[in-house]
């Protein structure tokens, strides 16, 4: 007999197609439940397992349709005399995909990229039917211990991606879509297909739709999304999308979070998917039929429905199939006689958009799980601006253990504010635990780090178990830093520690903690702070360094109590017994009040007074002192030498004694008066070897005693140039040149065993020394303007200055077209200067200098100041307000503020801001003593705040070196002999040949 529908199957003739049953849907695996028939009942399954076969179906136009698959059953069903009858199961080839799982990552890759990777090992066809072009690429995402087909299953369900499957005679292609417009064709001769019911005769056999359903339902319209992303942590990532069906309650919305998506296109089209997801298949319809090229994923026409809306296009949504053979029927018998051809099919309006329904769960972790920190090779920290790094998981068997192991991984930490909080990028190597946002393995983040046998912990444990803290490790060395809580009973302690040159601090029961070791033997009580290399102590506002306790830190931090009763007590002593040399004529009233002055100023802003201790403001420390002070005693040793400077007076006052010690010799060299005065012992000068010499070089020497003055020596010589006179009661006796005169108002007596007069005789004058001629000293003066890079840039042409000596001298010129003067014949001394104003004008328009966009207005208010010797800058008494004093004018206080962009002023700080961004720049004298720019380091910091000078010693070179870029760089010339100066105020120095150095305003 003639038959419509057969079977080829690898067994060739052997199997007879009987009957088909089935569905096919779209976005669905179909089934093929397929019965057949064979005169063989010992067919092997295996023959037929895992391979294609194809039904065969004769069309109505004489054509041949095909639905193919892979077989996944065969079996034998029963047996007659005749016949054995077998069961076949056809599935798509995608069905083998439900056959393998993977744990896999896949970056910087879009979902069709993906299908491409994840389906292209299977070796069989696809086909893209895509007109999306915006498909997002992900950063990550993980195929996590779910099978092929589930990870693409919800990978297109949620990019709005379906599939159908195209049959052919030797193959079924699978179609992905997105898009029934483009995406699908009518069916094959049957673009238009009738409606004729089965009550309604006239049709016969001929293939049309007999049976018709279509029904409407409720759904949502309104789908709302919204997400977070990190790295625009403000932004509004939340999109409505609102298609209404049109019917009673259509208004319900939909929110979902996290939307999966930081970009806020991708939300909008997930949006969009998400409310065609929810109206796919709100009107729909369903119908019979025995057409037989009826076939998911193609498009009809139904023509002749009694309603009229019924008759436009649709897309077969699924086909039902149900094929029979009835091969017992008659030989002679025509085909129609034992075929059953029938078919039920959903189809919906190509009008709306169809979307799969996401019902494919993604798999979500159980919990934390732990991970290796990788990255490129030869690096130990692998991290970005966020401090995110790469892990390989153990899972992950195709990640190479590098920076293309994982994305970027966000890393928790106990506190994370704006540039505040705590930092520990884990490196590479180390063991972190991970968990992950909402369980979704897209993203992990690091939640801790884990020890393992291979990163030890930074102590030995269970030994060292009393220790707790951090413990660094120096990149690429073996060197660390740690902090350390040491629990250790009866003996706690902290320690703070950089392995660079071994400097810590330690508080408490003191013990070696240097290595992973832990602790070894103990070294004292209390605190320590030692390093091998240098040690600073700074305090801006004042530093108390004392002995005095505090029991359990009572009393505020700054208290010293017993210190300014030392110091007041002292004051009075001090006081008190300078009045005494005042009264005996030994001090000079005016010195002594200077002193006396000074000290108590000193001990008022020590002590000070105010204060607001609610907001921990305390009145000591008004001025920024340094005061040591001790319950018992102060000792200072050096191995070299010892230097005390103090630009205004030195006041030393004991309780007890005062005894001063030299190994060699004791020297004082005073500028103005020596006066020293004892109150009751009197005074004692024994030279135990060698002369005591006492010389007035220009005036007298005046010795004075109530009761008597007593001369014993083996020989005692009295010379006077012109005349000596002895004088006792009312009795003379004169000796000069002209004679010897005697005369008394008493008796002359005169003992003698011989008395000799002869002839004249004379030893001659005696000649006395010239007094010492004070050299004089020379002052080089700069008053220029420096660029933002620090070069010297010009000048201040024809500027005027003033000069008062240390002797109240005053010394004016102006400034040649350089900038740079020089005043000789200066006494020693400290002088002040005064810089006056730039004759030009750079406010000017079209000025040489320009007028930097952050610049005042108008020109800054002037201010008095005194020059700085060795420091290089000024120290100014209106606190950097200006310079010139009288002379008005020359306004800020660096001469870096006059640079055109910001970079000079960053440099200078505080004394930049202070100065207001001034027009002018501040010159300064300097005069060098031997030792050159050496001497300028050493008291750099005592200039204006201290704070420009920071950044200017730094830059300080050796003495002939000009050195571009920095405000103070050293001038050229030669280095004189000279004194030490003191600091605050400029210093002169001796006038040799050649120009001494200077410093540049």
């Amino acid at each position: 007999m003639s038959r419509r529908v057969t079977i080829q199957t690898p067994l060739g003739e052997a199997l007879q197609f009987r009957q088909l049953v089935g569905r096919e849907a779209l976005s669905q695996l179909y089934t093929f439940d397929i019965e057949l028939l064979g005169s063989n009942n010992a067919i092997d399954p295996k023959a037929l397992l895992g391979k294609a076969s194809t039904v065969a179906v004769e069309t109505e136009s004489g054509g041949v349709r095909h639905l193919g698959g892979i077989a996944t059953r065969f079996g034998l069903q029963q047996e007659d005399a005749r016949h054995s009858f077998y069961r076949l199961q056809l599935r798509p080839w995608l069905w083998l995909a439900t056959r393998r799982s993977d744990f896999r990552i896949f970056q910087g890759k879009t979902v069709p990229e993906i299908l491409t990777d994840v389906l292209g090992s299977y070796g069989y066809p696809i086909e893209k039917k895509l007109s999306r072009g915006d498909y997002r690429r992900w950063d990550y995402c993980v195929q996590y211990h779910e099978s092929d087909f589930n990870f693409i299953s919800r990978l297109c369900e949620l990019e709005g991606i379906y599939y159908y499957f195209r049959h052919e005679a030797s193959q079924h292609v699978l179609v992905f879509a997105d898009d029934i417009a483009s995406s699908h064709v009518p069916l094959p001769g049957g673009e238009s297909v009738r409606y004729h019911p089965l009550e309604k005769s006239g049709m016969g056999q001929r293939e049309r739709i007999y049976a018709w359903e279509a029904a409407e339902e409720v759904r949502a319209g309104h789908h709302y999304n919204n997400d977070y992303d990190f790295e625009k942590p403000k932004a509004d990532l939340s999109h409505l999308r609102q298609m209404p069906p049109g019917h009673d309650h259509d208004g319900y919305e939909n929110y979902e979070w996290p939307g999966g998506f930081v970009q806020h296109a991708d939300g909008e089209t997930y949006a969009r998917l998400r409310n065609e997801e929810q109206l796919t298949q709100r009107s729909r319809a369903s119908g019979r039929s025995n057409l037989r090229e009826l076939a998911t994923g193609h498009t009809l026409r139904l023509t002749g429905h009694p309603r009229a809306d019924q008759n436009q296009q649709y897309l077969l949504t699924s086909v039902s199939y149900h094929l029979q053979e009835n091969l017992q029927a008659s030989e002679g018998a025509e085909a129609t006689e034992g075929s059953v051809q029938r078919f039920a099919f959903d189809v919906q309006p190509t009008s709306l958009a169809w979307r799969p329904q996401r019902t494919t769960p993604k798999p979500r972790t159980r919990g934390p799980q732990t991970a290796m920190v990788v990255g490129p090779a030869g690096e130990e920290i692998w991290t970005d601006q966020y401090g995110r790094i790469k892990v390989q998981f153990h899972w992950d068997r195709l990640g190479k253990d590098d920076e293309n192991s994982s994305c970027w991984v966000r890393v928790s930490t106990a506190w994370a504010g704006a540039t505040f909080g705590a930092v520990s990028v884990p490196r590479i190597g180390m063991e972190v635990i991970v968990d992950f946002l909402n369980g979704d393995p897209d993203y992990p983040i690091v939640t801790g780090c884990v020890y393992n046998a291979d990163t030890m912990a930074a102590w030995q444990l269970p030994e060292q178990k009393h220790l707790s803290g951090i413990r660094s490790r120096e990149l690429g060395g073996g060197r660390g830093n740690h902090l350390v809580l040491d629990d250790t009973h009866g003996k706690i302690q902290a320690q703070l520690r950089s392995d660079h040159q071994a400097s810590q601090l330690s508080v408490g029961h003191i013990g070696r903690i240097e290595d992973t070791a832990g602790r070894k033997e103990p070294r004292g009580q209390g605190f320590e702070l030692r390093t091998d290399g240098h040690g600073v102590a700074r305090a801006a506002k004042g530093l108390l360094v004392t002995t005095e306790p505090r029991p359990n830190a009572q009393a505020h931090t700054t208290d010293m109590g017993e210190t300014v009763g030392r110091l007041t007590q002292a004051r009075d002593l001090h006081e008190g017994l300078s009045e005494a040399a005042q009264a005996a004529e030994a001090h000079e009233t005016g010195d002594q009040d200077e002193v006396a002055k000074g000290l108590k100023e000193q001990n008022d802003a020590i002590k000070g007074q105010g204060g607001n201790r609610e907001q921990g403001d305390f009145p000591e420390f008004q001025e920024p002192h340094l005061t040591l002070a001790s319950a018992k005693g102060l000792q200072t040793v050096a191995q070299g030498s010892t230097h005390m400077v103090s630009n205004e007076h030195n006041a030393l006052t004991s309780g007890g004694h005062t005894s001063v010690s030299a190994g060699k010799s004791f020297l004082v060299s005073v500028q103005s008066a020596i006066r020293m005065f004892a109150s009751k012992a009197g005074m004692r000068l024994v030279a135990a070897s060698a002369d005591i010499d006492i010389k007035a070089l220009k005036d007298s020497v005046n010795v004075l005693a109530k009761l008597n003055i007593t001369q014993t020596a083996n020989k005692i010589t009295i010379h006077a140039k012109e005349e000596v006179v002895i004088n006792g009661g009312s009795s003379y006796s004169r000796w000069s040149s002209g004679g010897i005169e005697h005369g008394t108002s008493g008796t002359w007596r005169e003992h003698a065993a011989v008395h000799s007069l002869v002839g004249p005789a004379s030893e001659g004058k005696p000649s006395l020394p010239n007094p010492p001629q004070l050299p004089k000293g020379q002052l080089d003066l700069y008053h220029q303007y420096i660029k933002p890079t620090g070069e010297k840039h010009q000048g201040v042409a024809q500027g005027d200055f003033t000069v008062v000596d240390s002797e109240g001298g005053s010394h004016a010129g102006t400034f040649d077209r350089n900038g740079f003067a020089t005043v000789s014949g200066l006494p020693i001394g400290t002088a002040k200067v005064t810089f006056g104003k730039d004759p030009r004008d750079p406010w000017e328009e079209g000025s040489y200098f320009g007028t930097p966009k952050d610049w005042k207005a108008k020109e800054p208010a002037a201010g008095g100041a005194d020059a700085v010797g060795t420091s290089g800058f000024l120290a100014s008494a209106g606190g950097f307000a200006g310079m010139a004093g009288s002379a008005g004018g020359a306004a800020g206080a660096l001469a870096g503020v006059a640079g055109t962009n910001s970079k000079t002023a960053g440099m200078l700080g505080q004394v930049t801001q202070a100065a207001g961004m001034a027009q002018q720049a501040v010159g300064a004298a300097q005069a060098i003593q031997q030792g050159g720019a050496k001497a300028l380091l050493g008291q750099a910091s005592q200039a204006a705040t201290g704070m420009a000078m920071q950044a200017a010693g730094a830059r300080l070179g050796p003495m002939g070196v000009p050195i571009a870029g920095m405000a103070g760089s050293v001038a050229s010339g030669g280095v004189p002999a000279g004194i030490k100066t003191g600091m605050g105020t400029a210093a002169t120095q001796p006038a040799l040949a050649g120009r001494t150095p200077g410093f540049m305003g």
